[in-house]
């Protein structure tokens, strides 16, 4: 998304509806999903435009709007991953994962977003991949990610806490996962690192 009207980059947090870019956005429940209902023309939306000076944003050269993100594969014993289903945009089936804060390493957000989303606290992660992908729109506005791919082993009987985020906690295999309706980050990854993530 390329961010073609009169926004603020002021160091501070502004939030724009995404059919007419007024800064009147209410989060709103429908069906127990988040959307944002403007204040000015009315429409509702799964997603709107934010500028958060917490989260690494940038621009391209060619005014693409950036986000940076970090996400987590858990796999237990049985070569099974923990995925759940979002209730905010997009409302697919992910693994655990958020935007990277400022200031923050990838590692760190990571680890932040795995118990912050499933309750699983880590103290290291196995750093799989980086990877520039492109069509990954979060609810932020953003269509364009720097991903950064970590795998974490359980070595015990998982215990699971699914935050505000998702609903329906599942272990698939990778063969189950990929017939699910799934972000387009997490098809991607399982698709390119299947073998990292299984470590064959």
């Amino acid at each position: 998304m390329k961010l073609n009207f009169n926004w603020k980059d002021d160091g501070k947090y502004h939030q724009y509806c995404l059919s007419c870019h007024a800064e009147k956005v209410e989060r709103i429940y429908e069906n127990g999903k988040t959307y944002y209902l403007c204040g000015v023309c009315g429409k509702t939306n799964e997603r709107s435009i934010v500028i958060d000076p917490a989260v690494k944003w940038w621009l391209d050269k060619k005014g693409e709007y950036w986000h940076e993100s970090a996400g987590i594969f858990v796999k237990n014993r049985q070569g099974e991953f923990l995925f759940f289903e979002r209730t905010i945009f997009p409302f697919l089936y992910t693994v655990p994962a958020g935007h990277v804060d400022f200031g923050e390493a990838p590692l760190q957000s990571a680890i932040r977003e795995l118990y912050e989303e499933v309750g699983i606290k880590a103290k290291s992660l196995i750093e799989i991949a980086t990877e520039d992908i492109i069509g990954d729109s979060c609810r932020r506005g953003s269509d364009a990610h720097k991903w950064h791919v970590f795998l974490y082993e359980l070595g015990g009987v998982p215990k699971v806490d699914i935050k505000d985020e998702g609903i329906k906690p599942s272990w698939l295999n990778i063969e189950q996962a990929l017939k699910k309706e799934l972000t387009f980050p997490v098809r991607y990854v399982l698709k390119r690192y299947k073998n990292e993530l299984l470590c064959d």
